[in-house]
Parts: C-alpha cells; structure tokens; sequence
C-alpha cells in the first residue's frame, strides 16, 4: 500500500465522512418528523418523505462501509462469516440500491412539480398513483441493483497449516470481464446518474421560466387593478424561494452525483491500488453522501412552510 493510503482514510472516513453522516442521519430524521405532520398531505410530500427514507438508508448503509475501509481496507481480513458476507455480497447493493430510490424519487417529485406549474389544468398523476408509485420504486431499484450483489467473491484464507480461517474479498473477475456487465454498468449509470441529473435540470429549468411568467402576469395584473407602482414583497418572496430552491437542488445533484458515475464504471481492484484514485474515490463518496444529507438544510432556508412546520412540531419559541 501507498503510505499516504493510512492518511487519506483517516481524513476521509475517519473524520469528513462520520461528520456529514451524522448531519445527515439528523436532517432526514427531522425531514420525517416535519413531512409527517398533518398539514404536509400534498402529492410532493409523499415523495419527499420518500426521498428522505431513502437517502436515511443510504447513510446508514455507508457508516460500516467507512468502517471497512478505516479498520479492513479494501480486501479485508474477517473472522467472521456473516460479517465477511455483509461486506461482500450485502454493503454496496444496499447502499446503491438506496441511493438509486433517492435519485427516483427526486425525479418522481420533480415530475410532479413540473406537472403542476407547467401544466396547472392536468388533473390525472402523469407518472401513476403517488402511494403505489413510492412502493415500486424500492423494488424495482433493488431488482435492477440486485446483480451487484455478485461483483466479489469471498475467499477463505489460512495464514499457516493449522491456524486460524479468515476471508478476504477480491473481485469476481468472470462476471466483471464479461461484456454483459460492462454494459450493465454503463447502462445502470445512464438511468441512475445521467438521465435523472439531465431530466432534473431541464424540468427545473422549465418550472423556474413557466413560474416566473406567471408571477408576472400577475404583478401586472395587481398594477393594473390598483394603478400602483408597489410591487407584492410576498410575491417577490416566493419566487426568489422557489427558484433558489429548485436551483440550489439541480445544482447540488449535478455536482455531487456527477463523479460517481466514473468512479461506479472504472471501480477494479487494479484501480484501487493507484493512490490518485484512491483520493478521487474519496472525494467523490464524501460528495455523494454530502448531496443526500444537505436537503433538510436547503428546505429550511428556502420553503417557508416547511420551517413553519419545523417550529411548530418544537413548539418553538419555547
């Protein structure tokens, strides 16, 4: 091993990657507490509580990943079967698995906001009914995730004649060779990464043009009737908040989920021994997890109702 390996998992999930999880697990535990309170019964509520469960899972699942590499490293040397088997089989198709359903979710929600600013007089679900289409998008996510699941293989290991059995992880190199996954990869890259990062950004660009032409058509409207010069502070308000949030999200996904997609088809074994990938790796994890757990701080500053909902579920001001 590089000597400067020790050093940057230290740093990366010894001390960065602990931090944002522990902002995460906190902001999607209160995004759950706040989207479960009676006033928040809207179509969009439904996908993010969706959303946070997911991206909840998701930082959950990484906490014994960044164990692994702080403690095991890469290959590992466990004593323990089921734990050797949580790592191999189990710790990548569920942390990915979780974070494919966050990534449609926030697609599905974003759907549903383009639905109903750009095309107020729709009264059908473009894409289904919102409750049965929270539940098939876990399952759907963890079917096509599912081969992921055989990328390693578990190897028994003796250190000498005699002593004590531990199991290290290498790469299922028939499956990873095989043209079929390397398309699979690529194509699972497509529909999780670059498609919705795509899709989010020319629907929220759309809902910021079409929200913004109606908020003038309104000012215009309200100086017509009063004669007056005064603009609506509330109706400034409120735009500035939507297009601050749908920006500050679109923006936020692109680039932090941007560098997963190199590093989800490039990921080998040969790869991890090379130190410079080892730093991109890091980075693009932290980021990753960075994405999922900043919501909650980015609908506090930008959605008015829900902060009010936030105070109100605390009884604050005490």
């Amino acid at each position: 091993d590089d000597p400067r390996d020790e050093t940057l998992r230290h740093y990366s999930y010894g001390v960065a990657m602990p931090a944002i999880c522990c902002l995460g697990i906190l902001g999607n535990v209160l995004n759950l507490v706040v989207l479960t309170r009676r006033n928040m019964k809207g179509t969009a509520y439904i996908y993010m509580r969706g959303y946070s469960a997911a991206a909840l899972l998701a930082i959950l699942f990484a906490i014994p990943f960044c164990l692994r590499l702080r403690i095991y490293k890469d290959s590992g040397r466990w004593n323990n079967l089921p734990q050797a088997f949580y790592h191999e089989h189990l710790e990548l198709f569920l942390g990915n698995a979780c974070l494919g359903v966050g990534v449609m979710m926030l697609l599905a929600l974003t759907v549903e906001r383009y639905i109903s600013v750009c095309h107020p007089g729709r009264t059908q679900p473009l894409i289904g009914p919102p409750r049965l289409i929270v539940c098939l998008i876990p399952l759907l996510t963890f079917l096509i995730y599912l081969p992921n699941a055989f990328r390693y293989e578990l190897r028994p290991c003796l250190l000498s004649p005699g002593g004590p059995l531990f199991y290290q992880r290498e790469d299922n190199k028939r499956l990873l060779d095989s043209v079929i996954y390397s398309t699979y990869k690529v194509v699972l890259e497509v529909v999780f990464k670059v498609g919705p990062t795509v899709l989010l950004a020319a629907l929220n660009m759309r809902i910021m043009i079409v929200y913004r032409r109606s908020c003038e058509r309104r000012r215009r409207m309200i100086l017509c009737r009063t004669s007056s010069s005064d603009d609506d502070p509330r109706t400034f308000a409120e735009e500035r908040r939507l297009i601050l949030l749908l920006g500050s999200t679109s923006i936020l996904f692109l680039v932090c989920v941007s560098p997963m997609v190199i590093l989800n088809v490039t990921l080998s074994q040969r790869n991890l021994s090379m130190y410079s990938y080892q730093v991109f790796r890091a980075v693009a994890n932290l980021l990753e997890v960075t994405n999922y757990s900043m919501t909650f701080y980015i609908y506090c500053l930008f959605s008015e109702d829900f902060r009010n909902t936030l105070l109100r579920t605390f009884g604050w001001p005490w």
